[in-house]
């Protein structure tokens, strides 16, 4: 009767162990559905347009451990009739290594337009044929591979910032002093950071540049810190203010990863050398300055240093375009 009392004994905690273990998994199943469905939810608030084709977008080979994403800051003339886009960036996602990259690529810089089949700066592209014109600028002639993108407006800035509950920059004198402020660490709202990120008046555009990514540098840092929750919250805010093409399961991704990676935020700037990376200056249909960069190919190999990590030859586009763009300014 002994034995068969322990043998009993075994059966019934045998029944508890297999009972409670799955309960556990139950609950991580039920709880994964839910958090996947709250952030479709959130995900299907979003501003969402179709895809590119690589073929509608001048893609070049593209790199499946490192994803491209365009990010474009559009600012529109006063009586509301012409858009270009005034922020130009590239946010690279390195899968590999974990890290994470934003290259800002000056926007006056004279570009082939393959969609209108001329030569004009950058930011015209989207004037002209929108997403799809920046991003086939932007592959044709820095031999990238963007399809994806996300774009919002700088009206739209002032509510971002106020949602990730302001950020922390650290203004020199001279920003300080044209935003009626003091110098060093501030915390910044919406309005303010708008206004920091469009200074032009006390040094250069390469400056502005670095302005802007140091309000999405804030931005990050600051929803980095929040749990998945806080930050699925901060995200279901800010999508109304945002037009994207990406999908639902990659941002999903994009999400996850993000927690995962270096908090580093590696910064690039095309041209490198900036103002001393610029031949000359010309007019083009009555616009300037559409800047002609002294070593154009050399700059492309740069661009890809930073992003891939490695060395690179620029296609034969590149190279054409280095030299019609000379050919432009009489050299």
């Amino acid at each position: 009767m002994k034995k068969i009392v322990k043998k009993n004994s075994k059966t019934k905690m045998k029944k508890r162990v297999i009972i409670v273990l799955s309960t556990i998994l139950s609950l991580i199943v039920i709880t994964f559905v839910g958090v996947n469905l709250y952030m479709d939810s959130i995900l299907n608030r979003m501003n969402q347009k179709d895809s590119f084709k690589e073929s509608e977008v001048y893609v070049h080979d593209s790199d499946r451990d490192v994803e491209n994403i365009a990010l474009l800051g559009i600012d529109q003339s006063e009586d509301g009739t012409q858009q270009r886009s005034d922020v130009i960036k590239v946010i690279s996602l390195n899968f590999e290594d974990k890290s994470m990259s934003i290259s800002s690529v000056q926007r006056d810089n004279i570009m082939y337009q393959p969609m209108e089949e001329r030569y004009e700066k950058l930011n015209h592209a989207y004037w002209y044929d929108g997403v799809q014109g920046t991003l086939s600028t932007l592959n044709y002639n820095l031999d990238l591979d963007l399809t994806q993108y996300v774009k919002f407006d700088f009206d739209s800035v002032v509510e971002i910032v106020d949602i990730v509950g302001g950020v922390d920059i650290n203004l020199t004198d001279a920003e300080a002093a044209s935003l009626g402020l003091y110098a060093g660490v501030q915390q910044l709202d919406g309005e303010q950071a708008l206004a920091y990120s469009r200074i032009r008046n006390i040094d250069s555009d390469y400056k502005r540049m670095k302005r802007q990514n140091n309000v999405i540098n804030a931005m990050l840092s600051s929803i980095r810190n929040q749990s998945v929750l806080d930050i699925l919250d901060t995200v279901n805010e800010v999508m109304p203010y945002i037009e994207t093409n990406v999908s639902n399961g990659k941002i999903k991704n994009y999400i996850t990863s993000f927690l995962t990676f270096d908090k580093t935020l590696n910064q690039y700037q095309f041209p490198k050398g900036g103002y001393d990376s610029i031949l000359t200056s010309i007019t083009v249909n009555g616009y300037g300055p559409n800047y002609i960069l002294k070593d154009f190919v050399g700059e492309v190999e740069l661009l890809h240093k930073d992003i891939y990590g490695e060395g690179y030859t620029p296609s034969e586009n590149v190279k054409k375009v280095a030299e019609e763009t000379l050919q432009l300014a009489g050299y």
